[in-house]
């Protein structure tokens, strides 16, 4: 039987260490905050694969007194509070006094510091949390810590670690928030002896955000402005133009503290409501300035989490101020009154003896749909003076259109050649600029653009076959953030075998020289980013057809779209093109591409046979 005994300190040290620093981003963040709380206006940091071989951060801050600087490497050692009461309005971005001696007992750490004012300062080297050298040391105002091999002592750290790209865009993704948090403090960045991010540090949030995202996100943001005496909001909220299939694009600060939160999310989300897309969202970069004794910051030691004090009344302000600041941009929402007309002229579907569907979902909704409006015309009051004629009751099985549907993967061609045989085809014209109305024979087919061009390009990208490319007239540049720039690196194979020519244009930027040919010219940015989305939600760890996949249904979202404007030789040459493919009659989410309706239902419709 193990007895019990106390660790030796420098095995505590290093579990505690866990806590606080996960990666080399955690010891970028805490030394970033140290110098921030040391009143700097110019930090720089410096990283070397990916920050597990070298990170340096540099400040102008007010240094720290020689005397002192041993003792802050010692666990709960710190300026910043002094007793428990001082957690009650904390104003500092660290508290704990955690941060070095974590940082130093999984690390080599040197540190070199001098007061302001100072004519020297002290040079101080800790490997594993323990001191190697102490001396005093000429240097600039200011405090300079140095991290080497970080975990080169914990073997079993270090192997979980991730490629130093990831760990790279991690840091860089840190440092970039804190840009928009602290727009006062000129920060720049450098990997590997090149130049990131530079910020100005003139106290202009727009400034920041153009350092971080550049002017193509920059023009399509809506500035925030709420102060209610309780709780002051400001920032810029982006337009669907920049919206994204996740979250990661939306930074929240508080009294220029950078922080998570899913709710004040599900806040933001709420104001943009059917202004989105569904599975878009917005672009979002919030400040907060509130009383600090009403929130809490001593949540998690990664300081990540706040709780509010008033919680309820904050995400009301937060709805509240972005719906103000999209106001002007979004055209007001139409609500219309119902009236007897409105419903009276609306077509009563019912389903079809010879409809073929493979599964119930589309007979069960045209029956609750047609059972919604009769209900609805039943409880409507016809307007005074209004006379309508009544009508015949209808048969409960009048024939109408025939849905092509079913399983996706199944549904082939053959199965059902006579919904659209080979034979000449008249089209007769368009409505709502998305459905086109095609006459074959006997029959009268309705044609749905988008599933159509969606399913072609489903099946030519999914082929296994390099699809042939088409260059751009223009080539599109899109800025990107760190985490998105080294997901669409890593992947770039992927996109080549699809037909995409990608180039690397510049810090965290990209070049889109040319696209598959059947894509035509989409949208390339809401593309790529909802690409990057779908592989970053799997991880590195998926395999190369999924990341194929991942691709090609991102590119299908871009498909051609309801309401755009195609002429007759357009739609024409999809059909044709679409004819003389083996593929399914539904696009790949299993939506119809057709529907058919014979001249005989038609007939029975207007009573000419009974």
């Amino acid at each position: 039987m193990n007895k019990i005994r106390i660790l030796q300190p420098y095995i505590a040290n290093q579990i505690a260490a866990g806590e606080v620093v996960e990666r080399p981003y955690s010891v970028v963040k805490e030394l970033v905050e140290n110098s921030v709380d040391a009143g700097s206006t110019f930090i720089t940091v410096e990283i070397k694969g990916g920050g597990i071989e070298y990170i340096r951060v540099t400040d102008n801050g007010h240094g720290i007194p020689p005397d002192e600087a041993e003792l802050a490497f010692s666990r709960h050692a710190t300026s910043k509070i002094s007793q428990a009461f001082d957690l009650e309005h904390i104003e500092t971005l660290g508290f704990r006094g955690e941060a070095l001696a974590s940082i130093a007992a999984v690390s080599r750490v040197e540190l070199k510091s001098c007061l302001q004012g100072s004519d020297s300062g002290i040079r101080l080297v800790i490997e594993g949390g323990e001191t190697k050298l102490r001396t005093p040391y000429g240097c600039p105002e200011g405090t300079t810590v140095e991290v080497r091999d970080v975990f080169y002592n914990v073997p079993a750290r270090l192997k979980f670690l991730k490629a130093p790209g990831s760990e790279a865009g991690a840091i860089f993704d840190y440092v970039s928030r804190m840009i928009l948090a602290r727009p006062d403090i000129a920060f720049k960045v450098i990997s590997n002896d090149k130049s990131v991010y530079s910020s100005a540090g003139d106290g202009d949030l727009r400034n920041a955000v153009l350092a971080v995202y550049g002017n193509d996100v920059l023009q399509h943001l809506r500035q925030i402005e709420y102060d209610d005496g309780y709780i002051k909001l400001f920032g810029f909220a982006g337009t669907p133009e920049v919206s994204r299939s996740n979250r990661q694009q939306q930074t929240f600060f508080i009294n220029g503290r950078y922080f998570k939160s899913q709710k004040l999310s599900y806040a933001v989300q709420s104001a943009y409501d059917t202004r989105l897309m569904t599975g878009r969202f917005p672009f979002l970069i919030l400040g907060i300035m509130i009383s600090n004794n009403e929130i809490d910051v001593n949540v998690h030691p990664n300081k990540m989490e706040i709780r509010f004090l008033k919680e309820g009344r904050v995400q009301k302000a937060v709805t509240g101020a972005i719906r103000s600041a999209l106001t002007g941009f979004y055209a007001p929402e139409l609500v219309r009154s119902r009236s007897y007309e409105d419903i009276a002229v609306k077509p009563t579907v019912v389903r079809s003896e010879e409809q073929s569907v493979s599964s119930g979902t589309a007979n069960d909704e045209l029956n609750a749909l047609r059972k919604r409006i009769l209900e609805q015309i039943k409880g409507i009051e016809k307007p005074d003076g209004l006379k309508v004629q009544e009508t015949p009751d209808v048969p409960e099985e009048v024939p109408v259109f025939h849905i092509a549907a079913g399983n996706p993967a199944e549904t082939k061609k053959d199965n059902i050649q006579s919904s659209f045989p080979a034979e000449p085809f008249s089209i007769c014209g368009k409505i709502f600029d998305t459905y086109w109305i095609i006459q074959q024979g006997d029959s009268i087919y309705m044609l749905d653009q988008h599933a159509i061009h969606e399913r072609m390009l489903y099946e030519q990208l999914s082929s296994g076959i390099k699809a042939d490319s088409q260059i751009l007239l223009i080539p599109k540049i899109i800025k990107l953030s760190p985490v998105e720039y080294d997901t669409l690196i890593f992947n770039i194979d992927r996109f080549a075998e699809l037909g995409f020519e990608i180039e690397e244009f510049g810090a965290f930027t990209v070049c889109i020289r040319a696209v598959p040919h059947i894509m035509g010219e989409p949208q390339t940015q809401p593309f790529l980013f909802d690409a990057i989305s779908g592989l970053m939600n799997g991880g590195r760890a998926l395999t190369k057809e999924l990341k194929r996949n991942a691709i090609i249904q991102a590119a299908c979202k871009h498909a051609v779209k309801a309401g755009d404007a195609l002429g007759n030789s357009d739609i024409e040459k999809l059909i044709n093109e679409f004819l003389n493919q083996d593929i399914p009659l539904t696009c790949p989410h299993g939506r119809p591409v057709m529907i058919r309706m014979s001249r005989l239902e038609i007939e029975k419709l207007f009573k000419r046979v009974i």
